[in-house]
């Protein structure tokens, strides 16, 4: 009895060494592919910027090349997910979830390509869209690549995807605690130490070839933040609830999107993203500064550099700007646009505060700053997650606290408000479409 028990004790150990053997190989294979996913994104950043100064020489016609560049690009993006991977539509994170919990299928290799190319063609040309998304999907898709390669245990497919998925999104931000968290706290919604293994393996891989290749930047500076008690912790408090609305908002306008995007379902895909697409691209020839993926707009706010009309600009612009690119099905992720969003609503919300308040000695950055992990976490509903994710970007591990306080009234008050979390959102959309097919056949008979 006891020899059988330490033989078992035995293979778990070894067990386990194999997953961690398999993460590291996991993430430093995601890190590299979301490595080049970021250069190819600032590669395609700079040929943006210099076919505006060279089309803005021609102020006439000029405003066509934006246009047609990024209708095409979005055409093209898309006609790629419809025709070789229609799983890597959209963020592609409900589609990891659902493969972990064992909704759907694992997805294709075919992701991979069509979800770095179209998200290279879709965010490089200014969609209001994340980068994070692709890297996710790509680095799950990773996962289960290795593990077919590894020939791993049937149980030890979800594993390594999921530490994929963790990695992608670590090598996305630069915050590789944040990528760990998000694999137990959204992926799972619980802990299993098979996973965490693994996980943590793949995340510290991932970083390790990220920064490696391209340096160790923090993705946001911010300067040094220090909270008095009175008016600051307690309109931290205030500032979450005022988010948690924002967010239950911000939901409603993406499913609005995309549900008008599927009354024009008779119509192929690519019509409509090649439409918002040159939308995009005469915003892009007007105003440059409001397109794109969204961390040179959120440095700008923490900056302080904006009037008050054009962080409302700003903050109008972006709130319909994201739900509006992501509703034709675009490869490109959710959480960097909502991360300009927070921080413009995060920055007015601190303006009013010291307006009401001046001797206030909170910087009204840290308004801004904790804003941008509120409403990710009135959107998503992972607020360990958001606030990993916001410190580690900015490195400002000051804001701990006005973020734990802020995310405990963003999480509240959607949830009072019946307001789902969007991942949730968008898996039971997917469902509802794979039950379709089947609704429809019997009557068709």
């Amino acid at each position: 009895m006891t020899s059988e028990r330490n033989s078992s004790t035995e293979a778990g150990h070894t067990r386990l060494l194999a997953l961690t053997a398999a993460g590291l190989a996991v993430g430093s294979l995601a890190g590299l592919v979301a490595t080049a996913f970021h250069v190819a994104l600032d590669g395609a950043e700079r040929l943006r910027n210099s076919m505006l100064d060279w089309a803005h020489g021609s102020p006439e016609l000029g405003w066509l090349a934006p246009v047609l560049v990024a209708g095409a690009a979005a055409f093209i993006a898309r006609w790629l997910v419809r025709r070789y991977a229609p799983e890597a539509s959209g963020s592609g994170v409900q589609r990891v979830e659902e493969i972990v919990r064992g909704d759907v299928a694992p997805m294709r290799p075919a992701v991979l390509p069509v979800k770095f190319v179209g998200g290279v063609l879709a965010l490089g040309t200014g969609m209001a869209l994340g980068r994070e998304g692709p890297t996710v999907q790509m680095g799950a898709t990773i996962g289960h690549l290795c593990w077919r390669l590894f020939k791993l245990r049937a149980d030890d497919a979800r594993v390594l995807l999921a530490a994929g998925a963790g990695a992608g999104l670590a090598a996305a931000f630069n915050a590789p605690l944040a990528g760990a968290i998000f694999v137990f706290e959204e992926l799972l919604r619980r802990f299993e130490l098979r996973i965490a293994v693994a996980a943590l393996a793949a995340c510290s891989a991932a970083l390790v070839v990220m920064r490696s290749l391209i340096g160790n930047h923090l993705v946001f500076s911010v300067p040094t933040i220090q909270v008095e008690f009175f008016p600051g912790y307690f309109m931290f408090l205030v500032l979450g609830g005022v988010m948690g609305v924002l967010g239950v908002a911000y939901n409603c306008l993406i499913v609005a999107g995309l549900d008008l995007a599927d009354r024009v379902r008779r119509v192929p895909p690519e019509i409509p993203a090649a439409i918002i697409g040159g939308v995009v691209g005469l915003l892009t020839w007007l105003w440059p500064t409001v397109v794109g993926g969204g961390e040179s707009q959120v440095q700008g706010v923490l900056d302080g550099g904006h009037s008050l009309g054009a962080l409302g600009f700003l903050l109008a612009v972006r709130l319909l700007l994201g739900p509006l690119c992501y509703a034709p099905g675009l490869p490109g992720g959710l959480f960097a646009p909502l991360l300009v969003v927070g921080a413009a609503a995060g920055m007015f919300f601190g303006l009013g505060v010291k307006a009401l308040f001046p001797a206030m000695t909170t910087p009204i950055s840290a308004f801004a700053a904790v804003g941008m992990g509120a409403l990710f976490v009135g959107v998503v509903r992972a607020p360990t997650t958001g606030v990993a994710l916001v410190v580690e970007m900015t490195g400002a591990t000051s804001l701990f606290v006005p973020l734990l306080t802020a995310c405990a009234t963003a999480v509240a008050v959607p949830s009072m408000l019946g307001s789902p979390p969007i991942y949730d959102t968008l898996q039971a959309r997917d469902a509802a479409q794979r039950a379709r097919p089947r609704q429809s056949g019997p009557r068709k008979g």
